[in-house]
């Protein structure tokens, strides 16, 4: 081995070494703040012990074999609720994998709250690297992106589960437009991104989306027609991945409540009820960090932070005066992007103070937010990326760089206790995830509004319909019946044939088989799900299935899956874009 490549492969371990150092300090900070939810027990949040109840009953579906889960087997007195068909599932499935693994669902859903933050930390600090190759401003990013304060309140007051996890995704799905718009190739993580965010939260999903349009469109004065296809097709492509969820799932929207948007409070006047008031943004009572929210005044805390408007303001300022000394280096391209950032950033501000004048404009599916300050955790991301962007052009030397990290890693460790500090419920635990429990609290599916249950009866009937004996017609007996997650199997006995009546909630991906072969025709009675028994006696076989939309959409999955591996496979890569006229040369 010669000396230069002796060098080089020296150089490659220092800086392999390097981002390991970074990623162990991200780690560090992460595991100091977040503490409290690594535990064995439950804590209460506004989502009370539902998050335990939903990734337990994905836990046993995911061991019964049953992939994609598509119904919760002990909901509502057993005759299962459709809550995977029709939401978003990527965070329950991770969640319910490292229950699996950890043979504990609770400690798995709190361990799936600091993966979340973990990952987005290191997702950030990827993006800093990515579009700046400055390691001190990722680190920087890196910190104050896990310690601003939405982050605690959507982990400790909201358990928000599927909201925790977008964060990993906003970063990368920028990273992915940014080597997609500066490469005259398709970055494979744009799509992905793109898919894993859809599949995670697909109301904040079509805001980021939307915003990201817009994004596109205030980049123009670089990113020519090609390079906005180009990442427009990307993102097209990422959510075409996911149509073999959305598209069975969307079709059958119609057919339980949460197609009625006055069950869901998703109406434009309840939105605007929900609307965060601008004094909320400084506002940091600890007794508000257990609020919930209300048609008044909201009592949670929607606190920015200081720290989030102070580095903003500041990184914008020392832009504006460097760039007027003409002291401002490196790729002019960041610039752009971090104005755009920045506008949006506001924008979306003004959104959650005043959403009603938007939503009148915008279609119907954007009220679908429910509540707008759900719009927190992209202003998060927003101020974060666009401060980084602005202090990429500015003549920083390493050793001020690693201060000015250094001073953001003691910021993000000096987050007050109270915003940090679990509501741990000392005698729940993963015993509590039992039968009888299941039962007991699964009336409305494990939701709060049961939203996800046939719209031919109330929330509040299902359960007690369900519970109704349905004894067999005359001439057929049930002979044996075993439970598998959502698979029933029986043994029955009908000499003439007949129609037979489940206590299982009437969904149409239920399929019906004659000895796991030949295909039985199934109905609704009433609500409940009933099967059509030809003559003879063999064993009933019931369980979830796919839908002809379900199939569609897979194939259509796969073919987008395909495209996104050939053109992201194309070796070609564009020269850098010319300087902004006035803004200095890429450097």
């Amino acid at each position: 081995m010669t000396d230069s490549s002796k060098s080089a492969v020296h150089a490659r371990w220092r800086e392999l070494a390097a981002h390991g150092g970074a990623a162990a300090l991200i780690a560090a900070v992460v595991l100091f703040l977040f503490q409290e939810v690594i535990s064995t027990l439950g804590f209460q949040s506004r989502e009370s012990f539902w998050l335990y109840f939903r990734v337990q009953q994905y836990a046993v579906e995911l061991f019964a074999g049953h992939f994609p889960p598509r119904v919760f087997p002990d909901a509502v007195a057993g005759g299962g609720s459709a809550f995977p068909f029709y939401h978003p599932p990527l965070a329950y499935w991770l969640s319910a994998l490292v229950g699996l693994f950890t043979d504990n669902t609770v400690a798995g859903v709190n361990a799936s709250f600091l993966l979340s933050v973990l990952l987005s930390g290191w997702a950030m600090y990827a993006m800093g690297m990515a579009l700046t190759g400055r390691r001190w401003l990722a680190v920087m990013s890196a910190s104050l992106y896990i310690a601003l304060p939405y982050r605690f309140v959507d982990v400790f007051v909201l358990g928000a589960l599927e909201e925790a996890w977008t964060f990993v995704w906003y970063p990368l799905i920028l990273t992915g437009a940014w080597w997609t718009a500066t490469r005259e190739r398709l970055a494979w993580l744009l799509p992905f991104s793109v898919a894993a965010l859809l599949l995670t939260h697909a109301v904040l999903a079509l805001y980021f989306l939307g915003l990201c349009a817009l994004l596109l469109v205030g980049c123009r004065s670089w990113l020519d027609w090609r390079g906005a296809g180009r990442v427009a097709a990307g993102g097209a492509l990422g959510g075409a991945m996911t149509l073999w969820h959305f598209l069975p799932s969307r079709l059958a929207l119609q057919d339980v409540w949460a197609g009625v948007p006055e069950v869901m409070r998703s109406t434009p006047a309840m939105v605007h009820g929900h609307r965060v008031r601008p004094w909320q943004w400084f506002d940091e009572d600890p007794n508000r960090w257990n609020g919930i929210s209300t048609f008044g005044p909201d009592s949670m805390c929607f606190a920015l932070g200081e720290g989030q408007w102070l580095v903003l303001l500041l990184a914008a300022g020392a832009h504006v005066v460097l760039a007027w000394r003409g002291q401002v280096e490196g790729d002019a391209r960041l610039t752009s992007l971090a104005k755009t950032l920045a506008v949006l950033w506001v924008g979306c501000l003004v959104f959650m103070v005043a959403p009603l004048p938007f939503l009148r404009v915008l279609p119907s599916v954007f009220s679908s937010i429910q509540y707008p300050w759900r719009m927190l955790s992209v202003t998060a991301f927003l101020s974060i990326a666009a401060t980084g962007l602005f202090l990429a052009r500015a003549p920083i030397l390493p050793r001020l760089g690693r201060v000015l990290a250094g001073a953001a890693v003691v910021l993000a460790l000096a987050t007050p206790p109270f915003q940090r500090v679990n509501s741990l419920v000392w005698d729940w635990d993963d015993t509590e995830l039992n039968p009888w429990t299941l039962r007991r609290n699964g009336a409305s599916g494990f939701t709060a509004w049961g939203e996800y249950l046939p719209r031919s009866h109330t929330v509040k009937q299902w359960a007690s319909r369900v519970s109704r004996p349905v004894a067999p017609p005359e001439g057929i007996r049930v002979l044996s019946a075993d439970r598998d997650g959502s698979r029933l199997s029986a043994r029955v006995d009908a000499p003439q044939g007949g129609p037979l009546v489940l206590p299982l909630v009437a969904y149409g991906f239920y399929r019906a088989s004659r000895d796991g072969e030949e295909a039985l025709e199934t109905f609704s009675e009433q609500g409940l799900l009933g099967v059509r028994l030809l003559p003879g006696q063999y064993t009933l076989t019931v369980e979830p299935g796919s839908t002809t939309a379900e199939q569609v959409g897979a194939w259509l999955g796969a073919v987008a899956l395909g495209l996104v591996l050939v053109l992201s496979a194309s070796t070609r890569r564009r020269a850098p874009a010319p300087a902004l006229p006035g803004s200095g040369g890429p450097g």
